[in-house]
């Protein structure tokens, strides 16, 4: 990756707060429904939710948009909830792809715990790019982008930094 996309980070933590707000409303066995924030160079955003009839056929509407509808915004990221493997079992996460023009910059991978009384951010983020993780550098900066973004969300209140104070320190999707 040649620079950070800055915007498209900043865009990507907004969605990532506004979908954590949404997960940690879920009822015990409820399901973040997948939504893109894409961007214009005037800097309008536009919010869309994927449709189907299950959570499967939700996230494959997202990842059809990826390489799709995707394609005419500068900037795109596309949130989606999935449950992971882990040697502790499975564990709940919030994927987020970054898009630049339907090409994809970079994923980013938050391990949470839903639920209205248990919602908990699990460990830092992954950031991953076409090779795998982010040196440490730039996943600081894609990080702090993000964090930026997330900050930006003025409808959270002051949830974003309770839930950055209670993060796990560890992520149960790294092994050591």
């Amino acid at each position: 990756m040649a620079g950070l996309p800055t915007a498209a980070l900043q865009l990507a933590g907004f969605l990532m707060a506004h979908a954590f707000w949404t997960a940690s409303d879920l009822p015990p066995g409820g399901h973040y429904q997948p939504q893109s924030l894409c961007m214009r160079a005037d800097g309008s955003r536009q919010l869309q939710t994927f449709d189907g009839a299950s959570p499967k056929d939700q996230d494959a509407a997202a990842r059809a948009f990826i390489g799709g509808g995707a394609a005419q915004w500068p900037d795109c990221a596309i949130a989606r909830q999935v449950k992971i493997d882990t040697p502790t079992g499975e564990v709940d996460a919030l994927v987020i792809d970054v898009v630049q023009y339907g090409g994809s910059v970079m994923t980013v991978v938050q391990a949470f715990r839903p639920g209205p009384q248990d919602f908990r951010l699990l460990g830092d983020e992954l950031m991953l790019g076409d090779n795998g993780p982010l040196p440490p550098l730039p996943a600081a900066q894609a990080a702090a982008a993000m964090r930026e973004g997330a900050l930006d969300h003025t409808g959270l209140g002051d949830k974003w930094q309770q839930w950055e104070a209670g993060r796990d320190p560890v992520s149960p999707l790294v092994q050591k």
